[in-house]
C-alpha cells in the first residue's frame, strides 16, 4: 500500500502558492515542492496538520490510498 498527498491540488484549488504555504507552514518552498512530486520518504503528523489548518481541510481530504495491486 502507498499513499499519495494530494498537497498541489488542493493547494492550487485553494489558490496558494507554494511559497505562500512555505510562509504560512515554516517549512521551506524545497521541501513542499518534494511533498508535491511525491519525492518525500514520510511525512510527520504534525506536518499534516499544519497543511490541513493552512489550506483549511480535513486529513482525508490530504491522502488518498494507492492500492498496488497485491
Amino acid at each position: 500500500m502507498a499513499v499519495f498527498i494530494k498537497l498541489k491540488e488542493l493547494r492550487e484549488e485553494r489558490g496558494i502558492s507554494q511559497n505562500q504555504l512555505a510562509r504560512v507552514t515554516g517549512m521551506s518552498p524545497q521541501n513542499i515542492q518534494k511533498i508535491e512530486q511525491g519525492r518525500s520518504k514520510g511525512i510527520q503528523f504534525d506536518t499534516l496538520e499544519k497543511f490541513c489548518q493552512a489550506l483549511n481541510c480535513e486529513i482525508e481530504e490530504l491522502l488518498v490510498r494507492i492500492n498496488n495491486g497485491a
